[in-house]
C-alpha cells in the first residue's frame, strides 16, 4: 500500500476530493435516499443501533398516521454520509420533505433561494406560537438564520469536563478543574511514570477521538472566533489562537501530561479514562455519562462531570445542534410541519431524550425528573449556560473542520502542536488558506 503523504497531498486535491473545486460548489456522490412516493418523506441521522432508532421513528410515524391519515417514510442516513448528503441536497440533488438536519447556516448559505431548508417565518405563529416559552434560548440561535425561522430544535451536543474522582481524592482534591491553571497544574501532578519513564496514567486528554472538536472550544475560551458574523471573513490570525495553541503545546511536551499521539487513528481517551490510565478529559459528550452507567457500572462513584473551565476571556462549550425541518420543493409544507408539531410535543420530545442521552432544547424536558435524577445530569444542564454553537456561516465550514491532514484547522492544529512548526508561521498561513477557500466556495 502506498504510503499517505501530507505533505504530497496539495490543498486542490483535498478540496476536490471534499467536494468544493475551484469553480464553486459541488459534492461527492454517493449513495442517496430512495425517495418513497405518496407518503412524507422523513430522512434522519441514526442515535444509536440503525435498526432500533429506525423502529422508534417508525413507532412515532405509526402514532401519527394513526392522528391524522398522513403517512411517514423514514429514511435512516449513516453518519458517515450525512455530511455529504446535505451538502448535496443544498446544491439541488434530490430531497425529502422534511428532515433531522444540522448546520442550517451552512446549508442556507449553499442552497441560497433555490435549495436546501425552507423558511417556515410565516408558519410559525400558526404552528409554534410558544416556541420562546417552550425552548431554550441558546437553542433556539441554531434554527434562526437571518431573520427567519427554520424548524424546531430537538437534540443539543454540549460538552462538560469529565474527571476521575478516585484519582482526584489520591491528591485530597474534591472538585474538578475550575480555570486552564488548574488543569494544568493537576494533570501535572496526576501524571504518573514508573521507574523508566513508561507513562501509568496520563493526566490529562483535551477531548474525545474527534481533535479538532477540542480545540474549538479552547479557542473560543480564550476569546477567538473563526470568522466573522457574515461568514466572509476569517478570524484565525489573532493572539487568542496563538495563545490557545501555545497553552496545548506546553501540555503535550513541556508538562507532557498529554500523549502526543493524540490526533493518531487509534487514539482512544475514553478507553484510557476507564481503565484508569487517564485522569481527565477536558470536553465530552453529554451522552458519555449515560454510556458509562449503562456499559461501565462498576465504575460508578469513580467519575464526575464538571462545568467547562474558564480561559483567559470566558467558558465555552462545543455545541452541536440537530432540528426537524423542512425542506425547499416539498408539495406537502402542511403535513410536514404537523409532523414536526407531532415530533415536538413535550412527551415526545422526553422519550428522544431518553433514548438518545442527549441533552434537548425543550425546557420541561430539561426540568424532568430524567435530567435532574443525577448530578452529573444536573452539571450538563448547567453547561448549558456556557454553549457555543458550533453552526458558522460560511459554505464552507464544513470543509474547513475536515478531520483529515489537508483541512485548513486540522493542519493548524497538527502542525502547531504535534509537529511544532513556528506557530506565527502556522497560524499565518492558515488564514490565507480559510479565506481562500470561503472566498472560492462564496462564488
Amino acid at each position: 500500500m502506498k504510503k499517505f503523504n501530507p505533505r504530497g497531498f496539495s490543498r486542490r486535491d483535498f478540496l476536490r476530493t471534499a467536494g468544493i473545486g475551484l469553480g464553486g460548489l459541488a459534492v461527492a456522490r454517493l449513495p442517496m435516499p430512495v425517495i418513497a412516493q405518496g407518503a412524507l418523506d422523513f430522512w434522519t441521522q441514526p442515535y444509536g443501533d440503525t435498526v432500533e432508532w429506525a423502529a422508534f421513528i417508525n413507532e412515532l410515524a405509526e402514532q401519527f398516521a394513526n392522528e391524522t391519515g398522513i403517512d411517514v417514510a423514514t429514511e435512516v442516513i449513516n453518519w458517515d454520509n450525512a455530511a455529504n448528503t446535505w451538502l448535496l441536497v443544498s446544491s439541488g440533488g434530490a430531497a425529502p420533505d422534511t428532515a433531522d438536519m444540522f448546520w442550517l447556516y451552512t446549508h442556507s448559505a449553499i442552497g441560497g433561494d433555490q435549495f436546501g431548508p425552507l423558511p417556515l417565518t410565516e408558519y410559525q405563529d400558526e404552528y409554534f406560537p410558544d416556541l420562546e416559552e417552550r425552548f431554550i434560548a441558546g437553542a433556539l440561535s441554531d434554527v434562526f438564520w437571518r431573520g427567519d425561522f427554520y424548524g424546531i430544535p430537538w437534540r443539543g451536543d454540549i460538552r462538560p469536563q469529565i474527571y476521575r474522582t478516585d484519582v482526584f481524592e489520591e491528591f485530597g482534591l474534591e472538585a474538578g478543574p475550575d480555570n486552564w491553571d488548574e488543569i494544568a497544574e493537576y494533570a501535572r501532578e496526576m501524571t504518573i511514570r514508573d521507574s523508566s519513564g513508561n507513562v501509568e496514567r496520563w493526566g490529562l486528554s483535551f477531548g474525545t477521538a474527534t481533535p479538532l472538536q477540542s480545540l474549538l472550544p479552547l479557542y473560543w475560551s480564550a476569546g477567538g472566533e473563526f470568522m466573522t458574523e457574515d461568514g466572509l471573513t476569517a478570524t484565525i490570525d489573532n493572539e487568542a489562537m496563538r495563545e490557545t495553541l501555545n497553552w496545548m503545546r506546553d501540555r503535550v511536551w513541556v508538562d507532557q501530561v498529554v500523549d502526543p499521539n493524540f490526533m493518531e487513528t487509534g487514539y482512544d481517551p475514553e478507553a484510557e479514562f476507564q481503565n484508569g490510565r487517564l485522569a481527565m478529559i477536558m470536553s465530552v459528550s453529554d451522552s458519555y455519562g449515560a454510556d458509562l452507567e449503562r456499559d461501565y457500572p462498576e465504575l460508578n462513584g469513580l467519575w464526575a462531570m464538571a462545568i467547562p473551565p474558564m480561559g483567559p476571556a470566558r467558558r465555552a462549550s462545543y455545541s452541536g445542534a440537530g432540528y426537524w425541518g423542512v425542506l425547499r420543493g416539498t408539495d406537502q409544507i402542511e403535513e410536514s410541519l404537523k409532523w414536526i408539531q407531532f415530533l415536538a410535543r413535550d412527551d415526545n420530545m422526553l422519550a428522544f431524550a431518553e433514548r438518545t442521552g442527549r441533552v434537548s432544547a425543550n425546557r420541561a424536558v430539561m426540568n424532568s425528573e430524567f435530567w435532574q435524577d443525577a448530578e452529573w445530569k444536573r452539571v450538563i444542564v448547567e453547561t448549558l449556560d456556557y454553549a457555543h454553537t458550533s453552526q458558522h456561516a460560511a459554505p464552507a465550514w464544513s470543509i474547513l473542520v475536515a478531520q483529515a491532514r489537508g483541512s485548513v484547522l486540522y493542519d493548524l492544529y497538527y502542525d502547531a502542536v504535534v509537529l511544532q512548526e513556528d506557530i506565527d508561521e502556522v497560524v499565518t498561513r492558515a488564514q490565507q488558506q480559510a479565506q481562500e477557500i470561503m472566498d472560492q466556495a462564496a462564488v
